[in-house]
């Protein structure tokens, strides 16, 4: 699979949970062969506290 990807769609929006307010990003990502997928992180007071991870959570938290 190719190294080489863009970023062709990103969202960004504020949760809490457990009364601690979370930055969720999601991201889609096309590679070089134009295969997309879904990625997202988790940002906790401008920290990332989970990388970018495969995974689509704008289904469950209403992003974009």
């Amino acid at each position: 699979m190719p190294d080489a990807k863009n970023c062709i769609e990103q969202h960004s929006q504020r949760t809490v949970i457990n009364n601690r307010e979370y930055t969720l990003q999601s991201r889609t990502i096309e590679l070089d062969n134009g295969e997309r997928h879904e990625e997202y992180r988790v940002l906790l007071d401008g920290l990332e506290i989970k990388s970018w991870t495969r995974g689509d959570v704008v289904r469950y938290f209403g992003l974009g």
